[in-house]
């Protein structure tokens, strides 16, 4: 089973968790604990955009294995056998339709 099968609303409120000002606030403390009082918002704010960063490159490199899980639960799905056999017909009728234009 795919991870990607895990993922949902929690993931969601996860992040929106983080950004909650206590939830900064107490990350800003942690850092000032670590790097001392001159470590301040702007040096927060610049993590958490690197951190956005990283969140985005992650999810691009795992675009692939979203798409073959998604095709996946498709083929599983009791609803996939008539799409295929729709999708079928309607590229045969755009095909009718290419070859009478040619005529």
């Amino acid at each position: 089973m795919s991870e990607w099968c895990l993922y949902g609303d929690d993931i969601r409120e996860k992040f929106e968790r983080r950004l909650e000002p206590d939830s900064l606030e107490g990350e800003l403390i942690r850092y000032k604990e670590v790097f001392g009082e001159e470590f301040g918002l702007k040096e927060l704010l610049a993590v958490q955009d690197l951190k956005v960063k990283a969140l985005i490159a992650e999810a691009i490199n795992n675009v692939p294995e979203f798409l073959l899980d998604q095709i996946g639960k498709a083929r599983n799905s009791y609803e996939f056998p008539s799409l295929v056999t729709e999708l079928g017909r309607i590229a045969d009728v755009m095909e009718e339709v290419v070859e009478g234009d040619r005529e």
